[in-house]
C-alpha cells in the first residue's frame, strides 16, 4: 500500500496509540503510509494499563507492573523499528497508570498533534478507543484489523450540521488531492426528515463540483449507522468521514450514536473529524 500524496491539509504530527496488539501493527501502517507523503513525526504512545482496583492486589502488584511495562516496551521497540526502516522520525512515550485515554489525550494536546490514529479489532473499538474519540483535541483516524487504507473512493456522512459539514470540507480536500471519486450520504430516520438529507448532500455535492469533483450522493432512509455502512460497503469505499455532533433537527446524529456504531460496525478506515 502506497498512498503517494499527503491526503490532509495538516498532518506534522501523528499520535499512534498502541497496546500491542495485532490491531494495533494495521494502526502503526497507516501512521507510516500517512507520516511518507506528508512529512510527519510519529509520536508512538503506549500506557501499561494498571487498574484502579489492582491496590488490593499490593503484594504482587510490582510482579504484574513489570509485566506489563516490558510488553508496552517492546511495542514501542516495534513501532520505532519499523518507523527507522520507512526513513520516518518517530518518538516514543510510555506510561503506567490507569485510564490510559488520559495519557493519550494529554499527549495529544501537549504535542499539538494533527491525527491520532487507533486500531480496531472485529467489531469492538473498546472502551479506551470511545474515551479517545469523544475527547481528542483533533482528528481521530480508527483503521480496523485487516483494513487497507486508500483515497480512491472517499465516502463522508452527513447530517448537513456545521460538524459533518466541517468532515465534509476534510473529504473534499484529500479527494482534491487524490482526483477521487467522492460519495456523500446522508441518512433520514422518518419521512419528515428526507428534506434535511436532501439538502445536506446537495450542499456537499456543490461544494465539491467546484473543486472540479465527480460526487455520489446518496440518500437513504432507515437506520443511520446501517445505511452509512451498507452505502460504504456497496461503492467499496477506501475511508470514510465523518463529524463528532450533529444536528438536533434530525436527531442527535453522530458521535456518540451514530458515528459510534459505524466505527464499530464497519470493516473500513473511519476518519473522525473534530470542529475547532
Amino acid at each position: 500500500m502506497t498512498i503517494g500524496a499527503c491526503p490532509l491539509t495538516k498532518l506534522d504530527k501523528i499520535l499512534i496509540a498502541t497496546d500491542g496488539s495485532e490491531a494495533a501493527k494495521f494502526a502503526v501502517q497507516a501512521a507510516i503510509e500517512l507520516a511518507k507523503p506528508c512529512g510527519s513525526t510519529i509520536y508512538a504512545i503506549c500506557v501499561a494499563e494498571v487498574p484502579v482496583f489492582a491496590a488490593e492486589f499490593v503484594e504482587t502488584l510490582p510482579q504484574v507492573v513489570d509485566v506489563l511495562e516490558k510488553r508496552a516496551a517492546q511495542a514501542l521497540d516495534e513501532i520505532k523499528a519499523i518507523a527507522e526502516k520507512a526513513q520516518v522520525k518517530c518518538e516514543t512515550i510510555s506510561y503506567t497508570g490507569p485510564e490510559p485515554y488520559k495519557y493519550i489525550i494529554d499527549e495529544a494536546i501537549k504535542n499539538s498533534v494533527d491525527l491520532i490514529i487507533l486500531g480496531k479489532k472485529g467489531v469492538m473499538l473498546g472502551a479506551v478507543g470511545k474515551k479517545v474519540i469523544g475527547n481528542a483535541p483533533c482528528k481521530v483516524l480508527v483503521v480496523p484489523t485487516g483494513a487497507v487504507l486508500t483515497f480512491a473512493k472517499i465516502l463522508v456522512a452527513t447530517d448537513g450540521s456545521v460538524y459533518s459539514n466541517v468532515a465534509a470540507a476534510e473529504a473534499i480536500a484529500a479527494a482534491k488531492r487524490f482526483n477521487s471519486e467522492l460519495i456523500a450520504v446522508s441518512v433520514a430516520k422518518r419521512d419528515s426528515d428526507l428534506a434535511y438529507s436532501e439538502e445536506a448532500v446537495k450542499t456537499v455535492k456543490e461544494s465539491a463540483e467546484r473543486e472540479g469533483l465527480k460526487v455520489q450522493t446518496i440518500v437513504a432512509k432507515g437506520e443511520p449507522f446501517e445505511q452509512i455502512v451498507d452505502a460504504a460497503n456497496k461503492n467499496q469505499a477506501g475511508i470514510i468521514f465523518m463529524g463528532t455532533y450533529g444536528k438536533t433537527g434530525i436527531e442527535k446524529f453522530f458521535m456518540g450514536s451514530v458515528t459510534e456504531r459505524v466505527i464499530g460496525t464497519v470493516s473500513r478506515p473511519v476518519m473522525v473529524v473534530k470542529k475547532k
